[in-house]
């Protein structure tokens, strides 16, 4: 059965609306993940202050890529 959109619905394999969204706040988190380190970088790193901000900058930039790569992966995308 087809979806009003023309795609195929989840229970069919389609892939559904949700990819999209999902890619959109991946990369969100990415860019945001990239925007606290840049800021870090450029506002303490040269006191070595707000240490917090790297490991945080790190996990947001990195988790999305794991994610999408798992489920590429596995052939769910």
């Amino acid at each position: 059965m087809m979806e009003a959109g023309g795609g195929r619905t989840a229970a069919e394999g389609g892939a559904g609306g949700g990819v999209l969204a999902a890619a959109a706040a991946s990369a969100f988190a990415c860019v945001a993940g990239a925007g606290v380190l840049g800021w870090w970088a450029w506002a303490f790193h040269p006191a070595n202050e707000q240490l917090w901000m790297v490991p945080v900058g790190l996990v947001m930039l990195g988790t999305p890529a794991v994610v999408w790569f798992s489920f590429v992966a596995a052939g769910e995308v």
